[in-house]
């Protein structure tokens, strides 16, 4: 059995860092005087996430057809064992 520190444990995975840094960073240091160009900021930044949502949720169908698949191979290996196994039984009670 491992033993593992809390520390360890409490870590969150990169890509979680990654996506929570990326949001919580402000959007600049500074306050722009322009309402207009800071309205441009906050639009980039909005696409930007949106951009990321979009990404995530690909990945995530991508993911849902891969185990599709490897649920039908599965089926389909599990099936061809069967019929095998059948037919050695049949050729054994011969």
């Amino acid at each position: 059995m491992v033993d593992l520190d809390y520390d360890e444990l409490d870590q969150e995975p990169d890509e979680e860092k990654g996506i929570k840094e990326a949001c919580s960073e402000p959007h600049q240091l500074e306050a722009p005087s322009n309402f207009r160009m800071f309205q441009g900021v906050d639009t980039d930044y909005s696409r930007a996430l949106e951009e990321a949502v979009i990404s995530l949720k690909l990945q995530l169908i991508m993911a849902k057809a891969r185990v599709v698949r490897a649920e039908r191979k599965v089926e389909a290996i599990t099936q061809e064992a069967d019929e095998l196994a059948e037919l050695l039984v049949r050729h054994l009670d011969d």
